[in-house]
């Protein structure tokens, strides 16, 4: 009498482990909470941002090369420091050597994520001091204000855009902030301002001006939690390399001609 040959089963990939406690889990449930939890450990993607450019424009994430003003709406913001430990290189950036976010200025602290973590806290560390910078001007340390932003229209499927403040701007900005606080007792979110570049400086510093109420509060404010999430995500720096010290070069010994 034949027998039926019976397909040998295949391997199941979802290895059970037994957890502390004995309850089981499967790799692929933890590799799934490690996702989610890894979501927050780098920064939005780079095709979200608006870049200021050369002629002192703002290149929208669309590609999009537009004057400004621009209008906007600063749904949130936060304050990052970053240190590069080489100069920049617009045909090879790399990613920051130290970084710190934090919402106030005064609490930040490098990321234990940094490459090359610098100082313990960046009030003290030398590099966040006045004529650390190159040539003893400014400070070897950058620090911005990174904004998530939207247009005063935005409705609920509206991307967020981001956009970051250099120290040249921050004065504008911060001024920004504090007279909206105290004009309207209300955060930034609650105004539309005009961003554009200033006229008068030989760098991309932006201003920030003409504000008025936002009569699209409620979608801007509806957004606020996700802008949040994203402002203080870790930025990537996955393709820091460590800077290669100069080759030593060895003395050239003399060698004396012999006599013939």
């Amino acid at each position: 009498m034949a027998t039926t040959k019976k397909t040998p089963a295949k391997p199941s990939t979802a290895i059970a482990v037994k957890k502390a406690g004995g309850s089981v889990v499967s790799i692929q449930e933890q590799l799934k909470a490690q996702a989610a939890a890894m979501a927050g450990r780098t920064q939005p993607t780079t095709g979200s941002t608006i870049k200021l450019t050369k002629d002192k424009k703002f290149q929208l994430p669309n590609g999009q090369k537009v004057d400004g003003p621009l209008e906007l709406v600063v749904v949130d913001f936060v304050s990052r420091n970053k240190f590069y430990d080489r100069a920049f290189d617009s045909n090879n950036p790399v990613p920051p050597a130290c970084f710190a976010i934090h919402a106030e200025p005064k609490q930040l602290v490098p990321s234990d994520n940094s490459p090359e973590k610098q100082s313990d806290d960046c009030n003290s560390c030398p590099l966040n001091q006045f004529k650390s910078g190159a040539n003893g001007k400014g400070k070897a340390c950058k620090n911005t204000r990174y904004l998530a932003v939207l247009p005063p229209d935005a409705d609920a499927d509206t991307e967020l855009w981001f956009l970051e403040v250099s120290p040249t701007g921050l004065k504008s900005f911060d001024g920004f902030v504090n007279s909206t606080m105290r004009s309207f007792q209300m955060p930034p979110i609650s105004v539309v301002v005009d961003v554009d570049f200033d006229p008068d400086s030989d760098f991309q510093t932006l201003t920030f001006g003409n504000v008025r109420p936002n009569e699209n509060l409620a979608v801007h404010f509806a957004r606020q939690a996700e802008a949040i999430d994203q402002l203080t995500q870790e930025i990537d720096v996955s393709g820091y390399q460590p800077v290669q010290a100069p080759p030593v070069r060895q003395p050239v010994r003399k060698v004396a001609n012999a006599r013939r």
